[in-house]
């Protein structure tokens, strides 16, 4: 009889544990910082432009690598990329989204500054994508990392979004974002917007 009530509260104690470490990555959220996605960041006028633009694009497939032709195509592309405008529907306002990690220094501590990208590999073995695709991120100061983000991590990341177009080497944003938060992805995948 004794060896069950143990047994039975063992097991509630089990449940209670494993309630509050799904329950901590939940709370860890900030209050008041509403879930956005990639397609928020979009502005949708440049967005339909450059859909009808890609058809002439597309002739880019019978150009000769390093001709003149393609090399002149490439460049308009990547400079309407660059410049691509932002949404300002977000702007000054406090948000979370999740990105992969594209770090801009080889400083490994929790203040290193990076770009958050909405896709494996940007910036990195793939060409960048537009800039409105593209968020500079810098840890608040007083924001603590448990370990040093790693290239394409997949994090979600928290603090008020602002216009900001910066080039880097590793592409060209048109937000940045001071992050008061970061989470693994794992953490915060189910939330709701």
């Amino acid at each position: 009889m004794t060896s069950n009530l143990l047994r039975i509260n063992l097991i509630k104690l089990c449940f209670a544990v494993c309630h509050l470490l799904l329950m901590g990555s939940v709370l860890a959220q900030t209050p008041g910082y509403q879930k956005i996605t990639w397609d928020d960041l979009l502005n949708l006028e440049w967005y339909q432009q450059m859909k009808k633009d890609m058809a002439s694009y597309g002739r880019m497939a019978f150009l000769k690598d390093g001709s003149e032709e393609a090399e002149k195509l490439m460049a308009s592309m990547r400079s309407k990329l660059d410049e691509a405008p932002i949404s300002t529907k977000y702007i000054n306002q406090k948000i979370r989204m999740p990105g992969f990690v594209v770090p801009l220094d080889a400083v490994r501590n929790g203040q290193r500054e990076f770009l958050l990208v909405p896709y494996f590999g940007a910036c990195i073995h793939t060409p960048p994508p537009p800039a409105n695709q593209i968020v500079l991120v810098t840890p608040h100061p007083k924001l603590n990392l448990s370990k040093p983000l790693e290239t394409m991590e997949v994090i979600w990341v928290e603090g008020e979004l602002k216009e900001s177009r910066t080039k880097t080497a590793s592409g060209v944003s048109g937000y940045s974002l001071e992050a008061i938060q970061v989470y693994p992805y794992k953490a915060l995948h189910n939330t709701k917007k």
